[in-house]
């Protein structure tokens, strides 16, 4: 194997550059250094292992970098954001709420029928099977109606955006 020296020289670049693409900001030039020197430092302890020089290097460096990025838990103060988080929250559930009761509008316009056999299969869940057979219709008849049950409901929807 190579003089330690030479490793050294031949491999910052090559190992600041994994240490800098896997941690940008998150730590300090020192951490940096400190993971690069580290890097070295076990190969020289286990240059008899080493076969690949450059990927041995190179695992050990990510390994490094995962070590300090655990040991070092970033914390964030989200309260800063508390007044954002609450704005959207109420600003996400309006447009649902909205969302809902134009669905709910749409189905008022639906014939008794259709209202059961959409009612039976979202809301009581059951099967298409149960509901032809409570209202004497073939199970295509239910599917394809239930098919042209939503379908007019999206377009409704879309037409009323």
């Amino acid at each position: 194997m190579k003089e330690i020296e030479d490793i050294v020289k031949e491999y910052t670049k090559y190992l600041n550059s994994i240490v800098n693409n896997m941690v940008q900001d998150n730590l300090s030039i020192e951490d940096k250094e400190e993971i690069v020197s580290d890097a070295f430092f076990i190969i020289w302890k286990k240059q008899e292992e080493v076969v690949n020089l450059k990927a041995y290097l190179s695992g050990i460096t990510k390994n490094l970098v995962l070590e300090k990025l655990k040991k070092r838990k970033i914390t964030y103060d989200i309260s800063d954001f508390e007044n954002d988080l609450e704005f959207t929250k109420n600003e996400l559930f309006s447009v649902e709420r909205e969302e809902i009761e134009r669905i709910e509008d749409e189905i008022k316009n639906l014939n008794e029928v259709d209202i059961k056999i959409l009612t039976d299969f979202y809301y009581s869940q059951k099967s298409v099977k149960e509901i032809a057979n409570e209202l004497n219709l073939t199970e295509t008849n239910i599917k394809t109606r239930l098919h042209r049950i939503r379908k007019k409901i999206k377009k409704e929807l879309k037409v009323g955006e």
